[in-house]
């Protein structure tokens, strides 16, 4: 007969068969000791014995913790008064037995009851115990209480299955998931509606599909991912596009997903269509913005006109103002007027001590310390500081005035309210105007505006009447220089005569004392002797050039050079030139070229002040060049009314803010106290004068490192003037 057939009332516990099983070689003896060692001290299972009918045999202190009974209340009952009344009447106690029997060993979890009648989730593990002839004895029974894990199970599933469901069925939003490469992995209804897309068509693909060309050819979206997976969630408005091409403005909210491992499992993608709400605010703004525009359109423009016709007077006012007393009375009995200011001063930096600062007019304040009336530039004083600084100055409260310049608390304790504004001439700031008033008073930034614009115009008529006065001044002086300047050109060229004179003669004989010596005219010289006389010979020269342009300086600036004007052909003077530099670029190492000229382009100007000109840009380019460089020489037509005459080299090249410097006389860009280039620094200056007076030009390109090209620019017809007012030697 089946031992675990029919219910626990048709077997008996047997309390003999219980004794025996605790008697020498019974189960409960033998395992008594470990019992004793072992399972009673856990506390985290419930570890009983059960006889092979289901008596409880056993009971450990983790047993009673569960199920709340203790072991005089239990041993000897059966397992089953653990079991929901459900499964007692399915016989469900019974058939664990009998699968643990059959098998050796049952695993279940399920709902089991406490002493207090309360259920917990338990794992249940059921393991059949024999003797040593293989006769089932009994059973060994682990309980472990798994209810706060199968309630966060269930929380956890209810709550997935409550989001699966509201993401299924939204429809206003798209929801979907990204894998970590940001193929799509999920679609619901809403992505459907919004995006066009269906699941099967869809899934699987890259994100991206629904970002513009722009913005996928920026890398836009893998942005997106990245930003999401370093921040954790990422947001933006933009547009975004549909399976049919059109384009929908989004809300897209992206959120990077990771295991508990922290490791990125993918992204969460939240997309909303905004396309009519933006729509209808930007409908709604424009209508706004535009009944507000035409509403403060009408009110400027009266205010506007108002104000305009208050400067207008006062514009014409202080434009028949010619003197600096004249304009400050035009500031304190029409302007203060029109802006109901009850005080005010104007304050300018004295000419004769730019320190200090006099008022020349106030109005409003009644009598002022003497102090007042000329205060020094670095006093903590409102018109002072403004100077300094050329920056206006507004307040509406006293206390933060006062703190502000507490030196002037005294004088302006009457006034609720200033604003002191710069007043400048010649783009410097000469002096200040100072308005107060007695009560709050609130100015708005249109009457700001119109202060503002009432300075600039004070700043205006007291620079015409300090350019007046200058300009007396100034016709006063010059007709004093004039007569010290004619004496002081008279004496220049005496001097440069005598120089001239004084110079050239010992020069000139030591050039032909050295070229005798050279012809060995004395006797033989040797090779040593020789390079000597060379070194004297061009040292003679070059004293010469610098005398020769001196002269020629101080003859253009004094207008004492005489031009020849004449059509000329530019092969003839490429020719000549080159044929005189080629030599000196053979000796530097240069490779020099001369390019071919039009056989028809012509200039009307002076043929040997051009050749000098030329001369002067070939001997620079060949100065500057290094050995094994190139200096080309080239012409061309302009246009129809000027040619170019062109010298490229491939030197060391001018910084680019010493283009312009290059031209002033006595300048030489990188020259230094250890430099061996020669010169004065008057070439390019003789050049481009005496290109200018012929109706030319010269102009640069350079750079550092890249070489230079000079460009010679002259009429190629005959100008307007008549020849002989341009002939004329001044």
């Amino acid at each position: 007969m089946d031992p675990y057939s029919g219910s626990a009332a048709e077997h008996p516990f047997d309390s003999s068969a219980a004794k025996r099983e605790q008697a020498p070689g019974g189960i409960a003896h033998e395992v008594g000791e470990l019992h004793r060692l072992l399972v009673e001290s856990v506390r985290d299972y419930a570890i009983f014995a059960l006889d092979p009918n289901g008596y409880i045999l056993s009971w450990n202190p983790g047993a009673e913790r569960f199920k709340g009974y203790t072991a005089a209340e239990v041993i000897g009952k059966h397992f089953s008064i653990f079991y929901p009344a459900d499964k007692i009447a399915e016989g469900f106690p019974d058939y664990e037995l009998r699968e643990a029997a059959r098998s050796g060993r049952f695993e279940d979890e399920g709902w089991r009851i406490r002493k207090d009648g309360s259920r917990f989730w338990a794992n249940v593990v059921i393991t059949a115990l024999r003797g040593p002839t293989g006769e089932l004895v009994g059973f060994a029974k682990v309980t472990r209480d798994l209810t706060g894990r199968r309630e966060a199970e269930e929380s956890l599933r209810l709550s997935e299955e409550r989001f699966r469901l509201l993401v299924e069925v939204v429809k206003d939003y798209a929801i979907f998931m990204l894998d970590p490469t940001g193929h799509i992995a999920t679609w619901n209804e809403g992505a459907q509606r919004i995006k066009g897309y269906t699941a099967d068509e869809i899934i699987g693909t890259h994100f991206s599909i629904f970002y513009p060309p722009e913005k996928v050819a920026e890398g836009f979206p893998d942005y997106e991912l990245r930003e999401a997976a370093r921040v954790g969630r990422f947001e933006d408005e933009g547009w975004r596009v549909r399976k049919d091409g059109t384009r929908f403005w989004a809300n897209v909210v992206i959120t990077a997903l990771r295991n508990r491992s922290g490791d990125l499992i993918g992204f969460g993608k939240v997309t909303r269509d905004l396309t009519e709400r933006r729509a209808a605010e930007a409908r709604a703004i424009a209508a706004a913005r535009r009944v507000a525009a035409e509403e403060a359109a009408r009110r400027a423009a009266d205010e506007a006109r108002a104000r305009s016709d208050k400067l207008q007077a006062l514009t014409s006012a202080l434009g028949s103002a010619h003197a600096v007393q004249e304009v400050a009375d035009v500031v304190f009995n029409e302007g203060f007027v029109m802006l109901g200011a009850d005080a005010g001063a104007m304050g300018l930096v004295d000419d004769a001590n730019q320190a200090r600062i006099a008022l020349v007019g106030d109005r409003g304040y009644g009598s002022l310390p003497h102090w007042v009336r000329r205060v020094k530039l670095d006093d903590d004083v409102p018109i002072a500081e403004v100077i300094r600084t050329g920056r206006m100055i507004a307040s509406d409260s006293r206390a933060a005035r006062d703190k502000r310049f507490p030196g002037a608390a005294d004088v302006l304790a009457p006034y609720a309210t200033m604003i002191v504004l710069p007043l400048a001439s010649r783009g410097k700031t000469v002096g200040a105007l100072a308005m107060h008033w007695l009560g709050e008073h609130a100015i708005d930034q249109d009457e700001r505006a119109f202060i503002e614009s009432f300075a600039q115009q004070c700043s205006q008529a007291l620079e015409r009447a300090q350019l007046y006065e200058a300009e007396r001044r100034a016709r006063r002086e010059a007709e004093e220089a004039r007569a010290r300047a004619d004496e002081a050109n008279r004496a220049k060229s005496e001097f440069l005569a005598t120089m001239s004179h004084e110079l050239r003669t010992p020069l000139n004989a030591i050039a032909g004392y050295a070229q005798l010596l050279a012809l060995g005219v004395d006797g033989a010289i040797n090779d040593r002797q020789f390079e000597k006389l060379e070194r004297i010979r061009r040292s003679q020269d070059h004293l010469l050039r610098i005398i020769n342009d001196l002269l020629n300086f101080s003859r253009i600036e004094a207008g004492h050079i005489a031009y020849t004007f004449g059509a000329f052909p530019l092969h003839e003077v490429l020719g000549a030139v080159g044929g005189m530099i080629a030599p000196q670029a053979a000796a530097r190492g240069l490779t020099f070229e001369t390019t071919a000229c039009p056989p028809d382009a012509v200039a009307w100007a002076d043929r040997s002040k051009t050749e000098q000109i030329l001369l002067n840009l070939l001997s620079n380019a060949v100065k500057f060049t290094a050995t094994g460089g190139e200096v080309t020489l080239c012409c061309d037509r302009a246009d129809e009314r000027q040619v170019e005459l062109s010298v490229q080299d491939t030197g060391e090249g001018i910084p680019t803010d010493k283009l312009e410097r290059i031209f002033e006389p006595f300048v030489q860009v990188g020259r230094s106290l250890s430099s061996t280039r020669e010169g004065t620094g008057l070439g390019l200056a003789i050049s481009r004068d005496l290109a200018r007076a012929m109706g030319g030009d010269i102009r640069v390109e350079s750079g550092l490192g890249k070489g230079s090209r000079f460009t010679l620019t002259l009429p190629s017809r005959r100008p307007a003037v008549p020849d002989a007012e341009r002939d004329a030697d001044p």
